[in-house]
């Protein structure tokens, strides 16, 4: 196993480790998925967790969680279920401003909120989100920069993707992660 490869999955095994110890989010009560998608809370901010997450991706590290489609060379550490993190190296690929706004969609953004988050993303205005990019604007979401309009609006999509709590958490920080590997996969595949 190379340097670079181990020192991933451990990383990744101690943000795992971390989350799971119980650091995670306060044990709040389960709200419906209509009730916790209506009201968004005004200011977001990260777990812990998932300001570790943030920092990955600002030294180029992209982490989801289960299993990304195709794999984009990512390595798993644990077997089967899935459920862990994954470090994904910088693939250099990218996906269309379109296909980005219909990821968005499935995360429950409206039409203005796609295009702030898709424009926000989209540092070059190429009309494409680049690997990079992503990475860069998943980053801006840490809490040293998470202040602006642009960090607020990807955190509360984030937000309204699990419980719509204020919180960001590991796993709904992830799921976004995720859900663009899984795109960019598709898109190269193509």
């Amino acid at each position: 196993m190379s340097p670079l490869i181990s020192g991933l999955a451990s990383v990744a095994s101690l943000v795992f480790n971390a989350a799971s110890s119980g650091a995670a989010k306060s044990a709040a009560p389960r709200r419906s998925s209509e009730e916790a998608q209506a009201q968004p809370s005004a200011v977001v901010t990260l777990s812990p967790q998932a300001e570790a997450l943030a920092g990955f991706a600002g030294k180029g590290i992209l982490v989801s969680q289960g299993k990304v489609d195709g794999a984009l060379g990512a390595v798993q550490r644990g077997g089967g279920s899935g459920g862990g993190l994954v470090g994904l190296p910088a693939a250099g690929g990218s996906v269309s401003a379109q296909d980005f706004k219909a990821l968005l969609s499935e995360f429950g953004a409206d039409d203005a909120q796609k295009e702030q988050i898709a424009a926000g993303f989209d540092a070059s205005k190429d009309g494409r989100i680049s690997h990079q990019e992503f990475l860069q604007g998943l980053a801006s979401t840490s809490i040293t920069r998470q202040g602006n309009d642009f960090s607020q609006a990807v955190l509360q999509l984030m937000d309204r993707s699990g419980i719509a709590d204020g919180v960001v958490s590991q796993s709904e920080f992830a799921a976004l992660a995720t859900a663009f590997a899984n795109a960019e996969k598709r898109v190269g595949a193509a």
